[in-house]
């Protein structure tokens, strides 16, 4: 009787050594998974403020002289913005707001594409920017462009949006002879004006 209750003794005693040494590999293995994972978001956060960054240069570039002058990070947007924004993308992802030259700019995540929307402090918009390819764009325009200037290198394409117009305008960066300039089109492939 002895022999058989030392037995079962050994028994579970091996199996519970057995079990704990299975149980802490687990933990170590779904500590590595946490580290993993932290390094991925730390590496999409890294990508996230890289193409921030380069999407706030195209944006904005032409509209001001040093970079300084840009727009400036901002956190208390007047609830008015803030709804309107909510009301105009509610899908909107990943939003950071600034403020720039009297107005507050949403930039964020509409599926696919990162855009910039303007608002006025009383929660009007004043227009939506979103950098797209040259094959996003009207032939039109394209046509247009190559037509005056067969030389010209075209570079940043910016679509902007304006609430109540009918036709989209195009901002085209182009490059002539190392000299850049910004020329606004509208979807006809007629010269605008456009001011920011």
């Amino acid at each position: 009787m002895k022999k058989i209750l030392l037995t079962g003794i050994a028994f579970v005693l091996s199996l519970a050594i057995t079990l704990r040494g299975n149980s802490q590999g687990k933990g170590k293995d779904k500590q590595k998974g946490k580290t993993e994972q932290t390094e991925k978001n730390k590496e999409k956060e890294e990508k996230d403020k890289k193409d921030k960054a380069e999407h706030e240069r195209k944006i904005w570039e032409g509209t001001y002289v040093n970079q300084a002058d840009g727009p400036k990070p901002s956190k208390n947007q007047p609830a008015k913005v803030r709804s309107s924004f909510q009301r105009d993308y509610p899908n909107a992802t990943g939003v950071y707001w600034s403020k720039y030259r009297g107005d507050w700019t949403a930039t964020f995540r509409n599926g696919i594409w990162m855009s910039t929307a303007v608002y006025h402090a009383n929660g009007d918009r004043r227009d939506t920017r979103t950098p797209v390819t040259r094959n996003e764009m009207p032939k039109v325009i394209l046509d247009d462009i190559f037509k005056k200037k067969p030389d010209i290198k075209l570079d940043d394409v910016i679509k902007i949006e304006v609430p109540k117009a009918v036709k989209d305008i195009f901002r085209i960066k182009n490059i002539l002879e190392g000299k850049t300039e910004y020329t606004y089109y509208n979807s006809d492939g007629i010269v605008v004006q456009y001011n920011y």
